[in-house]
């Protein structure tokens, strides 16, 4: 297979194969082809979910294609769809910067629901809630808190580290500990909250952008906002991604 041609134009390749794909493989075409963006955040099991199909059945889809596998099929799309956006907004910066937070938000749907639930019913069970937010990660914190303590929620926040070098003090086995941290690094945690790193409660959260934190290890419960590599790419401000993950939260406890 030509890959220089297919990127050219892929969508189009795909379409040129419509009849070369059996009953349960059209599904997946149909999906591909009026949602093309998906690929570049879907693994191989979530278009086989979405598209109602089966992993065999999207393997078999784009090797139809010319494909080894999924994983060469997404490499030419996501290439595909880089060429084609950024030709369409080379000349609109507006829509460029659009199109990089939609990208970003489309990911949140693969945050992990169960402990989304599991950090709702904690919020909503327990009276001793500790938020810690400091330097570029105090403003989701600080937001936290007031949508908290509008759903009558009330918590002890700290948005810097000497202040919750003696609020740790305070921790017991019992409350809850949301720690927002967007690099998750280790060091300053290590030096001024020391007592909670073979102390934490059950109950602790680390809210990061980093998948590979250092912090990982000494919580019980990660929740991994989309987007560390990307931010650090783009023009995009972590913390944007940080405050829309608060709002669906604090909208979740309302309707919980």
């Amino acid at each position: 297979m030509n890959y220089e041609v297919v990127s050219m134009d892929l969508l189009n390749i795909i379409k040129l194969h419509h009849d070369d794909f059996s009953k349960t493989e059209l599904k997946v075409y149909e999906y591909v082809i009026n949602h093309p963006e998906t690929i570049e955040i879907y693994t191989i099991s979530k278009i086989a979910d979405v598209s109602g199909t089966s992993t065999s059945a999207v393997l078999r889809f784009c090797q139809v294609l010319g494909f080894k596998g999924y994983k060469d099929f997404r490499f030419e799309m996501v290439k595909y769809l880089h060429e084609n956006i950024k030709e369409q907004d080379s000349g609109d910066l507006w829509n460029q910067y659009i199109n990089e937070y939609i990208k970003m938000i489309n990911q949140f749907q693969n945050i992990d629901r169960d402990l989304i639930e599991q950090l709702i019913v904690d919020l909503k069970q327990n009276k001793r809630i500790y938020l810690f937010g400091i330097h570029y990660s105090s403003l989701p914190c600080r937001q936290l808190k007031a949508g908290l303590q509008d759903l009558g929620i009330m918590t002890f926040a700290s948005y810097d580290y000497m202040e919750s070098a003696h609020l740790v003090n305070t921790v017991n086995e019992d409350d809850v500990i949301i720690f927002f941290s967007v690099s998750g690094a280790k060091n300053n945690f290590k030096r001024f909250l020391t007592p909670l790193i073979n102390n934490l409660p059950s109950k602790s959260y680390l809210i990061t952008m980093n998948p590979n934190s250092q912090l990982v290890g000494l919580f019980n419960n990660v929740i991994t906002i989309p987007g560390y590599t990307l931010t650090n790419q783009s023009v995009i401000d972590c913390e944007a991604f940080f405050l829309v993950f608060v709002e669906i939260l604090l909208n979740l406890l309302h309707h919980h």
